[in-house]
């Protein structure tokens, strides 16, 4: 059985979920339940997760004994009780033998589920679907192999847990049920893209440390860092963890390091256990605000269930917040929250964009400014800075700079960075006389006689754009 760190880190987040559906399904069963001897809530989420264990791990081609070994693995994993000789199933004491037979009908505690849903305008019942499935791609998956048997058990359990066929919408559009677009936006593929390992935390903070300037961020990363160690060290004794929103706001103009910066992060997060998969999902207004009622949501959903396991980079999100009372961002804003809420263990959003403007983002609706508590502010390039980023530009393309051409670059930078508003490129500022800079050696070379490599490397003072190119190329606005 193959208990690597991705899987211990699956089984900690479901732990999570299952922990957090107890309180709701245990008020539920006392509402429905007639009478005395209602169950406990901890006993029927616990008995559907071995009822589950026991059938896929009975659908392996090994022995008896292995089948136990990989049993008992598993329900320590998840604080379970099992019982001795469990397989063959036949013979199990474990369960109640009338219950081996009930993996056809939607789970009891999905059942419950749904009636408080259905009082408290909840979507719990949803989020244990989800965790149900997950569980049981986790179980098939500890050998790391998925045989075609177990993948139609899987299909089994799909269709069971969401049992929800096409329906037909007011409009006449057809449209999954709700239950089926859950478990689309829910449910990882089988098998899952396999993954390199995390990368070392001390790899990670080394990359950080070389970006050029951003002291303040290098120091909110390395809090944050330091407080998700702390409360995992806690976790580990037994302690208790304080909760935490690990979604981030990045305040900042254009060109400022903050996609790269969210790339790393993600990694981060990785490597800490924060999360399964450490991809960073990029995404702006356009991805995720349709133009007709009712697809919004659904595009919202679609980048979302591609970011779980990673994180969710919204590039000037405060244009969701700009449209007025009837525009379709406002229910993209709603759609996000809903599924970060439903995902709360597998998915980290991260929402960018202007000082201002994120601040009216963010009062745009309450859900927002209580998720989003920790903000990372990221300060525009000085003149010295910005010289570093080009000269960075020209080692990768093996080029250089002579004395007397960093010293104009610095005069032009100088000018540039008197000039700035928030529309600034910063980096992307410094690319881009980069680029005009080469344009501007080519047309000197082409006149030259006779051309060596010493001469294609090197970048001369008169190869720098003057003001009037640096207008012409939008490099230096014209007032």
């Amino acid at each position: 059985m193959l208990l690597n760190e991705e899987n211990r880190r699956l089984a900690a987040a479901l732990r999570r979920t299952f922990d957090a559906l107890v309180a709701p399904l245990g008020e539920s069963i006392r509402m429905v339940w007639r009478g005395a001897g209602a169950p406990d809530a901890r006993g029927v989420l616990d008995n559907h997760l071995k009822l589950t264990a026991q059938r896929f791990i009975d659908l392996r081609e090994t022995s008896e004994e292995t089948k136990q070994r990989y049993y008992e693995e598993l329900c320590r994993l998840f604080d379970l009780a099992p019982a001795p000789d469990t397989f063959p199933l036949r013979d199990s004491t474990d369960l109640p033998p009338h219950l081996l037979k009930r993996l056809d009908r939607t789970p009891v505690s999905v059942s419950y589920l749904e009636t408080y849903d259905s009082r408290h305008g909840t979507n719990l019942a949803d989020r244990a679907r989800r965790a149900l499935f997950q569980f049981a791609n986790l179980v098939v998956k500890f050998d790391g192999a998925v045989t075609a048997e177990e993948a139609a058990a899987l299909a089994e359990l799909k269709r069971t847990l969401y049992p929800g066929g096409p329906q037909e919408t007011p409009d006449g559009e057809l449209k999954k049920g709700r239950a089926e677009k859950a478990a689309a936006a829910a449910e990882p593929e089988v098998p899952e893209e396999e993954l390199p390992p995390p990368r070392p935390l001390e790899e990670l903070l080394a990359e950080l440390d070389a970006l050029v300037g951003l002291d303040r961020v290098k120091a909110d990363v390395r809090q944050l860092i330091n407080f998700l160690k702390v409360q995992k060290l806690r976790e580990e004794q037994g302690l208790k963890s304080l909760p935490a929103s690990r979604h981030l706001v990045f305040y900042g103009n254009p060109g400022t390091g903050k996609t790269t910066v969210a790339r790393l992060v993600s990694q981060i997060y990785r490597t800490l256990g924060v999360l399964r998969r450490g991809h960073l999902v990029e995404t702006d207004r356009a991805g995720l605000v349709a133009g007709y009622v009712g697809q919004t949501a659904m595009k919202v959903r679609d980048v979302t269930t591609k970011a779980l396991g990673g994180v969710l980079f919204i590039d000037e999100a405060y244009t969701l917040a700009t449209g007025g009372e009837n525009d379709f961002g406002r229910e993209a804003v709603e759609t996000l929250l809903k599924m970060m809420e439903d995902h709360r263990d597998d998915l980290v959003v991260i929402v960018a964009g202007y000082t201002g403007k994120m601040q009216d983002f963010l009062d745009s609706n309450p859900g927002l400014r209580s998720r989003f508590n920790k903000h990372v502010h990221f300060d525009d390039y000085g003149v010295e800075q910005l010289v570093k980023i080009f000269k960075t530009f020209c080692q990768r393309a093996d080029f250089k700079l002579t004395e007397a051409a960093e010293k104009e670059l610095a005069s032009v930078f100088g000018v540039l960075c008197a000039s700035r508003d928030e529309t600034f490129g910063n980096a992307r500022a410094a690319r881009n006389l980069f680029e005009a800079t080469l344009s501007k050696q080519a047309n000197r070379l082409v006149t030259l006689p006779k051309v060596d490599r010493e001469i294609l490397s090197t970048v001369e003072a008169a190869d720098i754009p003057g003001h009037d190119e640096l207008r012409s190329t939008g490099i230096l606005s014209e007032d």
